[in-house]
C-alpha cells in the first residue's frame, strides 16, 4: 500500500514539473539515473508532454545512457500519437470553414426528376457522386435536350449552357421568368452557388445559397478535394431535404 502510494506521488511529482517544462531525451536519462522504475518512467511519459528525439541515434543514446527497452519504447509509440495528432489537426485545419450556407427554393421538384449537370469547372464530379452518396431522389443524365432540370453554378459561366447564347435565368420566390441579361444581377445578388433551374421555363427552382464571409466567391477555387467534396455533399443534402418535404 505505501508502495503505491510513493509511486503515485512519484508521477504527480514528475507529472508536474514537466507541465512546466515538456519532458525530452534528457530528462528521461536523469529519470533512469535517479533510480526510478519502469513503470514510473512510462507512465511519467505517457501523462506528459514530451518532445523526445526518437531517431537512431537519439535512441541508441538513450540505451547508451542505461534507459531500458520499455522505456524506449514508451517514448516511441508516444512520438508516433503525437504525429498522428498533428496530422489529423492540419488535415481538418485544410478542410476550410464551417458551412454557413441556406437552401431556398420557390416551387415542389417532383421525385425522379431527369436532371443534367453543368459543367463546374470539376466539381460537377464531386456534385454527382454526392448526388448518389446521398440518395438525392433525382435521375442524373447526360441527355440534355430530356433534361426536366439544370444544375449550374453561378461561379462558372453557366447561360451558355442554359441558353446556348447569352442570358439569365431570373430569380423570384414566385417561381420567376426568362430574361435574357437583364436579370442577371438577381441570381448575383442571391449569392447562390449551386441552383437548380427548370429546362423549359428556365426559373430559378431551387438554389443553394453559400455567403461571402464563409465560402465566398472562391468556392471552387481555393479548397482541395475534401473541401470540394465536404460543400458537394452539403449541396446534395439540401436538396434532397427540398424535394423530400415537397414544398
Amino acid at each position: 500500500m505505501l508502495k503505491k502510494l510513493l509511486v503515485t506521488l512519484v508521477i504527480v511529482l514528475c507529472a508536474t514539473l514537466s507541465a512546466q517544462q515538456a519532458l525530452n531525451n534528457d530528462a528521461v536519462i536523469k529519470m533512469t539515473k535517479a533510480g526510478l522504475s519502469e513503470d514510473v518512467i512510462v507512465s511519467t511519459i505517457n501523462a506528459s508532454a514530451g518532445s523526445y528525439d526518437a531517431s537512431p541515434d537519439g535512441l541508441i543514446a538513450l540505451k547508451t545512457a542505461g534507459v531500458g527497452d520499455k522505456i524506449i519504447a514508451a517514448i516511441v509509440a508516444k512520438v508516433s500519437q503525437d504525429r498522428q495528432k498533428s496530422e489529423i489537426a492540419t488535415t481538418s485545419d485544410q478542410q476550410g470553414p464551417p458551412e454557413t450556407g441556406a437552401s431556398s427554393g420557390s416551387r415542389p421538384i417532383s421525385p425522379g426528376a431527369r436532371v443534367v449537370i453543368a459543367p463546374m469547372g470539376g466539381f460537377e464530379t464531386y456534385f454527382a457522386a454526392a448526388v448518389r452518396e446521398k440518395r438525392v431522389p433525382i435521375t442524373l443524365t447526360l441527355e440534355k435536350t430530356s433534361a426536366q432540370y439544370f444544375v449550374v453554378s453561378t461561379n462558372t459561366e453557366w447561360q451558355g449552357f442554359v441558353y446556348g447564347s447569352g442570358g439569365a435565368a431570373n430569380w423570384s420566390h414566385a417561381g420567376g421568368s426568362a430574361a435574357y441579361g437583364s436579370a442577371a444581377s438577381s441570381t448575383r445578388g442571391l449569392e447562390a452557388s449551386i441552383m437548380l433551374i427548370d429546362a423549359k421555363s428556365k426559373d430559378v427552382i431551387w438554389a443553394y445559397e453559400v455567403h461571402k464571409n464563409s465560402h465566398g466567391s472562391l468556392l471552387f477555387g481555393t479548397f482541395g478535394a475534401r473541401g470540394q467534396q465536404s460543400i458537394a455533399e452539403s449541396c446534395a443534402k439540401h436538396l434532397k431535404e427540398y424535394i423530400e418535404k415537397g414544398k
